[in-house]
């Protein structure tokens, strides 16, 4: 008899605040067989090729995974297996490969958490491979989408830890950039928000970056 998914995501709600790893696995593992066309599946699938990735250190299985995650097509999970799948191409040394998944992700019509991303991860492998002028080309449109997003969160009154962090990738860019007053507006309005907004890791890192 098929475990409803309601029970499911209760063991794993369960595993998770016993931060049993291997019991997250498995019942991932059982969503994924019980209910594979659910929302959580897309989720499970996405998060088992994680566990392979950082805990197994298995990263041709991480692939086998995070591939089968990206065909899934779901909105969210879908475009972050993409984006790990392609930071782990290049990682196997296939950059142009990398390039190709990264790049469905990074230009999607709009922009995401997932798109300014996959755009870092391009910038940093043109960076590696000491193409200069296309890392500044991905930079600029990195920067573009961090505004967007900004003003898009700041209109919808998201969560300030979510502001936050596109503030400091912003502040980053604008630097690598060379500009320095754009980067520091970023930083203080980061640092506005405050650790209990932020979270005490990035006001840290805001701080430290003023």
């Amino acid at each position: 008899m098929m475990q409803p998914l309601g029970e499911l995501l209760g063991e794993l709600e369960r595993c998770d605040r016993a931060r049993e790893l291997d019991g997250l696995k498995a019942v991932r593992e059982r969503i994924l067989a019980a209910h594979p066309d659910s929302e959580a599946a897309s989720e499970a699938l996405y998060k088992l090729g994680l566990d392979a990735l950082f805990r197994a250190r298995d990263l041709e299985r991480a692939v086998l995974i995070f591939e089968q995650a990206a065909g899934r097509k779901h909105a969210f999970w879908s475009a972050a297996a993409r984006t790990s799948l392609g930071l782990c191409y290049f990682h196997l040394h296939r950059s142009q490969k990398a390039l190709f998944e990264l790049r469905k992700v990074a230009y999607a019509k709009t922009p995401s958490v997932h798109s300014v991303t996959a755009l870092a991860f391009i910038e940093n492998i043109f960076a590696t491979q000491g193409n200069g002028d296309e890392a500044t080309r991905v930079r600029k449109e990195r920067i573009t989408q961090l505004e967007q997003l900004i003003v898009r969160s700041r209109e919808a009154r998201s969560e300030p830890s979510e502001r936050g962090h596109f503030l400091y990738q912003l502040a980053m860019a604008l630097r690598d950039h060379n500009e320095l007053e754009r980067a520091k507006v970023s930083l203080e309005e980061a640092r506005a928000l405050g650790p209990e907004g932020l979270g005490t890791d990035l006001f840290r890192a805001v701080v430290d970056a003023l």
